[in-house]
């Protein structure tokens, strides 16, 4: 029996298993129940009278969670992009129906796949520096982000309903260009000195306009739904 002959019945066994292990390792999917966004009104919109809130930057933090997808999903990997990309003002009216935002994010500034980030989600703590590299080049293209075009998302309130400490607040988002209104539920904690607001959304990309990265002829690519995690921290403008 010749050396192959040997070697065929031994590897073709490991090899069969480490293929059915790749097939059945789990994907991380996208959470379900995408926000259903809608076509934005182009009016301008003005903050309200009422005690004004700056964003703290360096403690508010938006983080934002891609999953692979297509039929080969399980060749991808899931990524997480934020950092403390956050500015703007928040107006607390007497009504507080009738109080507002105005936040930009600084797409330039974000960050990929810090390892805490990615422990936090439930993901491997490290990715090769080249996928993470990619990831950020893609995510500020043309065919993306636009960053060069469009270097700031725009958040702006439109109303809010609900109680104070969790209202439902519709908001009018401007990303790469394109507007659309959507619904976010919002955790508030409000003194006169600090306010504090936390959420969670899913979005689809789609919705504005940007058409999920992918290669392999679309077999492996990035879902449309994204996960979005944000906490705004504020403090009270000083007289």
């Amino acid at each position: 029996m010749s050396t192959i002959d040997r070697v065929i019945p031994v590897v073709l066994p490991m090899v069969a298993a480490l293929v059915l292990l790749v097939a059945c390792q789990a994907v991380p999917q996208p959470p379900p129940g995408a926000v259903e966004s809608r076509p934005a009104d182009p009016a301008d919109l003005h903050l309200p009278e009422g005690r004004s809130y700056r964003v703290a930057r360096e403690e508010s933090e938006l983080r934002i969670v891609l999953f692979p997808a297509g039929p080969l999903a399980r060749f991808g990997h899931p990524h997480v992009i934020g950092g403390a990309v956050i500015d703007g003002t928040v107006v607390l009216a007497e009504d507080p129906g009738d109080s507002g935002l105005r936040l930009e994010v600084d797409v330039p500034a974000l960050q990929v796949d810090l390892p805490e980030w990615r422990v936090a989600e439930g993901f491997d703590a490290e990715l090769a520096q080249s996928d993470i590299d990619d990831t950020r080049r893609n995510m500020l293209s043309e065919q993306v982000l636009d960053a060069r075009a469009h270097p700031v998302v725009v958040i702006e309130s439109i109303g809010l309903r609900g109680p104070v400490w969790q209202p439902d607040m519709d908001v009018r988002i401007t990303l790469r260009g394109v507007a659309r209104e959507l619904t976010v539920p919002v955790a508030l904690d409000v003194t006169p000195e600090r306010l504090s607001a936390t959420g969670r959304l899913v979005i689809r990309q789609s919705d504005f306009g940007i058409e999920p990265f992918s290669v392999a002829g679309g077999r492996l690519q990035v879902a449309d739904e994204l996960l979005i995690r944000f906490r705004i921290r504020a403090e009270a403008d000083t007289p």
